[in-house]
């Protein structure tokens, strides 16, 4: 049973991990949004410590996921694709910064012919 119960959290730590990197958030940063500290979280990504459904929450909200995300396992299947895709917050920006760099052409419309 042990066994199983370390399990468990090192799929919650490694999801933690995959999302806050996703998210381009560093350890430290994460925890002063969850209100913990850099230490805990670095225990929660490594499995060792047994988390409360509050810190679970508030790790989810920070990391903008569904509570049960941090419990999903690995898909495996081949051509199975996620239902999502997580983008870090700073490239959306990067995007939205070029897309508003760009001017609007207008097309050119093919001559008339005559007739």
């Amino acid at each position: 049973m042990p066994e199983k119960l370390r399990a468990v959290r090192l799929r919650v730590g490694r999801n933690v991990q995959r999302l806050r990197r996703l998210r381009g958030l560093s350890q430290e940063r994460l925890a002063e949004v969850v209100g913990n500290t850099g230490k805990h979280i670095g225990q929660v990504e490594r499995g060792e410590v047994n988390v409360g459904v509050d810190i679970l929450c508030r790790l989810a909200i920070a990391l903008s996921a569904d509570v049960a995300d941090l419990f999903l396992g690995a898909r495996r299947s081949r051509g199975s694709e996620p239902p999502y895709v997580l983008v870090p917050q700073r490239a959306v920006d990067q995007l939205e910064q070029a897309l508003r760099s760009m001017k609007p052409t207008r097309a050119k419309r093919a001559p008339r012919s005559a007739g």
